[in-house]
């Protein structure tokens, strides 16, 4: 039973965020990220606060906002260029410091897409250009210190491909991003997640959309980049390869699955994946 299918069985009149719902609804987010819809004026006391809890009020903005809080649940959307999505946890603030770190966000981040889910939950959407990472961090704890509002983020990049994909994995992962004022890679903490994770079909469900991307040749040849360090020269002399050809090899699988494993957290996940996946 997912998220959602436990709140409909408290709640029947529930409606995910992907349907086709029409009516006056009060929209919701639980910790997993699963947004969800309740007719307006139809909870009783206790059931607000029993559903307080657990989910939080998704901020109900203009249609554009909407429009990007549906994109994000969207399983057909697809991005065809080079994307980047910052998902945003922030700790609980007076009104009118949520709207100073909005304010200070938009004016660091003029080209990005500030989707507000709700006061404690930010997700960016950035397309070429892309803002540096450690001002981003600076510009974190510059707004921690004068606006007295702590966040912590956590990124990925993709040359291409799902958002809603992207999106579900920051939802999973965020209790694992615990620093405020930092930024966090995804694969760092999808690497932690899955040391961590003791159901093997839980671990088999998180990365078997991946591993079904990687045939053979492909696993050999990452098999190899691991014992050599992660050093490209190295790694095509042992398998009788050009470099460019082994940098070319190694961009299409990034292409493919977001990954590049010429990067420390990017290799040491997928080190992780086949070895998880060989054992199991």
């Amino acid at each position: 039973m997912n998220t959602f299918d436990r709140i409909k069985s408290i709640f029947p009149t529930a409606v995910h965020r992907s349907e086709d719902a029409s009516g006056d609804l009060d929209w919701f987010e639980t910790q997993d990220g699963t947004l969800f819809g309740l007719p307006a004026f139809e909870l009783s006391e206790r059931e607000q606060k029993l559903l307080a809890l657990w989910a939080t009020p998704i901020l109900q903005s203009d249609p554009h906002q909407r429009k990007w809080q549906a994109t994000l649940q969207d399983e057909t959307f697809r991005f065809e260029q080079p994307f980047r999505l910052i998902s945003l946890s922030l700790q609980e603030a007076e009104e009118e410091a949520f709207e100073s770190f909005v304010s200070i966000v938009r004016d660091f981040m003029p080209h990005a897409e500030v989707i507000l889910m709700s006061t404690r939950h930010i997700e960016l959407i950035e397309q070429n250009p892309f803002v540096d990472l450690q001002e981003f961090e600076d510009v974190l704890r510059a707004i921690a210190s004068d606006c007295f509002i702590e966040a912590h983020a956590i990124y990925s990049e993709r040359p291409q491909g799902s958002l809603a994909h992207v999106y579900r994995q920051h939802q999973l992962l965020m209790p694992y991003a615990r620093m405020s004022t930092k930024t966090y890679p995804a694969s760092q903490l999808l690497y932690h997640y899955l040391l961590q994770q003791q159901d093997l079909k839980e671990r088999m469900h998180i990365t078997a959309p991946l591993m079904q991307m990687l045939d053979l040749s492909t696993i050999e040849l990452l098999e190899a980049l691991f014992r050599h360090s992660l050093n490209v020269s190295h790694t095509a002399k042992a398998l009788f390869m050009h470099r460019n050809t082994l940098n070319y090899r190694l961009d299409r699988l990034f292409e493919t699955t977001g990954y590049d494993a010429r990067t420390f957290y990017d290799a040491s996940l997928l080190q992780l994946m086949v070895m998880l996946h060989k054992s199991d």
